[in-house]
This record gives structure tokens, C-alpha cells and sequence, in this order.
């Protein structure tokens, strides 16, 4: 139950996932490598950023990760460090989470405006640090909120948005993830998981005293039937992968949530970005077909109807929630290809 936290078609199906992607980890012989792991100031408080690049003339890629408070660096280590061939990977454990968290476990600013404001402070930082005129924005999950915010606030900053298990609407999301439960607990006449799903339905204070109490007993009925990771062995080898490396060993990721979660207020549960219409750059949606917690059907819809310089949907066909730990092969090969295909003013029209 290490992923309760997470809000939130690649046609390739995908083999090994069974040990980390060191791919990138060999020494280069140029003294322009990207190995940093730093803090740097933002909104007046000290956070960690790790920088990661075969090059320093690599586009750059700055990763929001989920929860709220759930960082990704060990994850993007583990799974995804083949990305730092082709880009310099920027993952930020955002205030209250994280390294940033063990530096400072009471930062001043702790709300979902706070950390859009400290990742603009960080894109320009970064511009700067690199040499950059933009840079490439993801989102994944709960990041997903900051990500869709700076696009549409600060568009002349990037050469593209990526959204991965987009959060649109909350309420939209609960409503398809409860009828699905619904349905495999009574395909499965589970007269257990029912009485859960009722007392949800009705916010008896047994199981819905607070919004996140609410949503905690309904993953529990994701996780029973496999909404969240699609595949048990994986969801085994994410939660490896956050206790694989030493400055991560000794880190409470409950801890480190709730704290979050608490500073938030519930605020995280009332999230609906319908309001924003149009977008002034490329815009990149990536959504697990298992996914039943937020529901790749909600954010579909809602890139439809967008207003973008271009945009297209991706589907990864073996993932739920978590497409890049599910399907790393699969997902770093999507990123490189827009990644360079954007950084470089050359994008197709679509992803095949």
C-alpha cells in the first residue's frame, strides 16, 4: 500500500522491467556531463534538484512529480535514467517532499500556488543555468496541476507540455473510478467490497470522516482489483526502487505525504482545470489504460476539446497509473522522440 499517495497506446508491449536502467550510468569521457544533485533556492526556501545529462547541450526536460508529496528522483534513477542520453533530466523533490522535506520539514509556502510559483522560479533558473531559450515541462499525476498551470501561465517558457495520468477534474475522476469498482466488485459479487463501496457512496464517517479518508478507502478497492499498477510484480519493483538507492534509504514517504496532505487541506481533492480552454504550445497527454484512479477517459475528453498548437493522446496499453516505472522501455523511447522532435522546431503532427 506504498502508493495510496498517487493521484493520478504506447502499442509496445514491454519485457524486462526487473532491474534498474543504469544505461546512462557509465562515467563520460566529456567534461560537459550532467551530474548534479543540488539544492537551490526557491521561493526563498533550499530544495533538491538532481540534474542529469550526457551532455550540457542536451535539450532539458524538468519533471513534476505527484502525490502531492510523492517525489520521483529514485523512481526516474531506477526506470528511466536511459532518458539522460538524449536530454539533461531535471527532478525536483518539491517543498514538503523528498530531500527537500529532510532539509526542511516545515517550509514557509506549502500550497498548490506555492509550488507552481517555485517551479517557474525553477525553469528560469534552469534557462539560465543551461543556456536554454525553453525548455521541455512534465507533469505526472498531481504534478500534472503545477504542470498545466505554468503552460498555460508562462507558455513562452517551453517547447512543449507533457501531461502523464493528467488530473483535469476530481469529482469527474471519483465519479468513472467508483462506477468501475462498482461493476468488478459485482461481477465478482464481492459482498465485502460492496458494503465498503456503500458506505463511501453515502460519506459514513466509518470510512469518510475527512476527503482523505474518503479516497484512501476507495484506492483500497483499487489496489484489491488492480486499478492503480496494472501488474502486482511491478508495483513490487516500484517500491524497490524506493529504497534502492542510500539517500533515500531512511526517508518516511507516509510521513513526508501526510505532512504534505495536512499543509494542502483537502485542497488537492477540489481540482478542476476544465476552465482552461487553450494552450499556446504543444501539448502531450500519456495515460495507462488500466489506470482507475484517474481515469485516462477524463483528460481524452478534455484534450479534445483543447484548444493547442498541437497536441495528441498516448495510451499505454500494460499500465495503469504509472506509465513510467510500468513501461519505462516504452515511455522513455515516447519522450526522447518528443523531446527532440520539439526541442529541435522539427515536430510531427502526431505519434504513431
Amino acid at each position: 500500500m506504498k502508493h495510496l499517495l498517487l493521484f493520478i497506446s504506447a502499442v509496445f508491449v514491454m519485457g524486462c522491467q526487473g532491474q534498474p536502467d543504469d544505461t546512462q550510468k557509465k562515467p563520460s569521457e566529456t567534461a560537459q556531463t550532467v551530474e548534479e544533485k543540488i539544492f537551490v533556492e526557491l521561493g526563498g526556501e533550499e530544495q533538491y534538484v538532481e540534474m542529469t545529462g550526457a551532455s550540457a547541450e542536451l535539450p532539458v526536460l524538468l519533471f513534476l512529480h505527484g502525490g502531492p508529496g510523492w517525489p520521483q528522483t529514485p523512481h526516474l534513477r531506477y526506470f528511466n535514467s536511459g532518458l539522460a542520453k538524449e536530454m539533461i533530466v531535471v527532478s525536483w523533490d518539491q517543498a514538503g517532499s523528498g530531500k527537500s522535506y529532510l532539509r526542511n520539514p516545515n517550509p514557509r509556502e506549502l500550497s498548490t500556488e506555492s509550488l507552481v510559483n517555485d517551479a517557474h522560479e525553477l525553469t528560469q533558473y534552469l534557462k539560465k543555468r543551461f543556456d536554454k531559450e525553453k525548455i521541455v515541462l512534465l507533469g505526472f499525476s498531481y504534478g500534472s496541476v503545477i504542470g498545466l498551470k505554468l503552460a498555460e501561465k508562462y507558455p513562452e517558457d517551453y517547447y512543449a507540455y507533457i501531461g502523464v495520468s493528467q488530473l483535469i477534474d476530481t469529482q469527474e475522476n471519483w465519479d468513472v473510478s467508483m462506477q468501475w469498482i462498482k461493476a468488478q466488485a459485482e461481477s465478482r459479487n464481492d459482498t465485502a467490497a460492496l458494503r465498503q463501496i456503500k458506505l463511501i457512496e453515502n460519506r459514513d464517517p466509518s470510512v469518510c470522516k475527512t476527503e482523505q479518508e474518503c479516497f484512501m478507502s476507495k484506492y483500497q478497492l483499487l489496489v484489491k482489483y488492480n486499478g492503480t499498477i496494472y501488474k502486482k510484480e511491478i508495483a513490487d519493483e516500484i517500491a524497490k526502487a524506493e529504497s534502492y538507492y542510500d539517500d533515500y534509504k531512511g526517508y518516511d514517504w507516509m510521513e513526508a505525504y501526510n505532512y504534505t496532505s495536512s499543509r494542502l487541506g483537502g485542497r488537492q481533492f477540489f481540482t478542476d482545470l476544465s476552465g482552461i480552454t487553450a494552450l499556446a504550445l504543444p501539448v502531450y497527454f500519456m495515460a495507462g489504460r488500466h489506470d482507475w484512479n484517474l481515469p485516462g477517459s477524463v483528460a481524452e475528453k478534455y484534450l479534445d476539446a483543447l484548444d493547442a498548437t498541437q497536441k495528441a493522446f498516448i495510451w499505454f496499453e500494460n499500465s495503469g497509473h504509472e506509465p513510467p516505472e510500468e513501461e519505462p522501455e516504452a515511455f522513455n523511447r515516447l519522450i526522447i522522440e518528443i523531446v527532440k522532435e520539439q526541442s529541435t522546431g522539427n515536430p510531427k503532427q502526431r505519434l504513431d
